[in-house]
């Protein structure tokens, strides 16, 4: 595969099987299997490495669990298949498995080398690469599937989009979560590095001033949202704790109500919710 950029220069890479090195300014990154990691610390902004680690912990917690459910039922719909699929802002890679059975190869980038390496422990194949989602280095105009889970909210929203459409082959499609409805701002958003918490309005106006032509939406724990708004208005420590580390019994009492929604309205445009989920055709 051609075009890998140089995250600094935006100039084409001297590639070879176990490195990517840009002769201009002496960026590199090195393979170990399927990882491919930096010998810089390209650690974002809006989201830390306190960040990362509680994000390891929540790979078992309902909210990611039925989550996942949700986008397997959305790439179905989706017709999402093809050669490259591309996930920006990967983390420990819980989504892979679902690119991978739809598409013959699947890159996946996180900023986050402790996330990057939990992520090659999991039974996937995906290339992992360790870069700035907004400057992946990844080829332009290759993916039929671009996914961004979480992180716009995390980023300089037009500088990720832009990215996406660069690396989007035509026609190709985005599939895109945030966090959503401001009036459940709270503490956690603030804990997680969230720049906001994103309207329907406001996500469909930053796709299209960067080329994306918004195709569909839903929202993602519509029959929850009385509960995350009361645990939003409360705000106290025993509240946040609950709700990045609940009991077994109410993760599964939690997960069983979003286990509802997901099998019920999976066809369906939910009109709120805690997260929103759109998808976009490259225009």
């Amino acid at each position: 595969m051609h075009g890998w950029l140089c995250p600094n220069c935006l100039i084409a890479l001297s590639v070879t099987g176990e490195e990517h090195h840009c002769c201009r300014c002496g960026w590199a990154r090195r393979r170990t299997g399927q990882l491919w990691l930096t010998d810089r610390d390209i650690t974002p902004k809006g989201f830390d490495l306190a960040a990362a680690t509680r994000l390891q912990s929540l790979e078992t917690h309902f909210w990611v669990h039925e989550r996942r459910r949700r986008v397997d039922c959305l790439l179905h719909d989706l017709a999402a298949t093809g050669q490259y699929a591309a996930d920006l802002g990967c983390g420990t890679g819980g989504l892979l498995p679902l690119l991978e059975k739809r598409f013959s190869q699947v890159m996946a980038v996180d900023a986050h080398a402790i996330l990057l390496e939990q992520a090659a422990r999991n039974p996937s194949k995906a290339q992992l690469f360790q870069a700035d989602i907004c400057r992946s280095t990844l080829p332009s105009g290759t993916f039929s599937l671009i996914m961004a889970m979480d992180v716009i909210e995390h980023v300089a929203p037009d500088a990720l989009l832009a990215e996406a459409r660069r690396l989007s082959a035509p026609g190709g499609v985005l599939l895109l979560s945030a966090p959503a409805s401001p009036s459940l701002w709270s503490a956690m958003d603030e804990m997680a590095g969230h720049r906001c918490r994103y309207t329907r309005g406001q996500m469909a106006d930053e796709l299209r001033r960067n080329g994306w032509i918004p195709t569909g939406y839903t929202h993602y724990q519509c029959l929850l949202f009385p509960l995350v708004w009361l645990s939003s208005v409360l705000g106290t420590r025993s509240h946040q704790k609950a709700e990045r580390k609940p009991p077994v019994w109410l993760d599964r009492l939690l997960g069983s109500i979003n286990h509802l929604e997901t099998t019920l309205f999976k066809g369906h445009a939910l009109p709120f919710g805690s997260s929103l989920l759109m998808w976009a055709r490259a225009g």
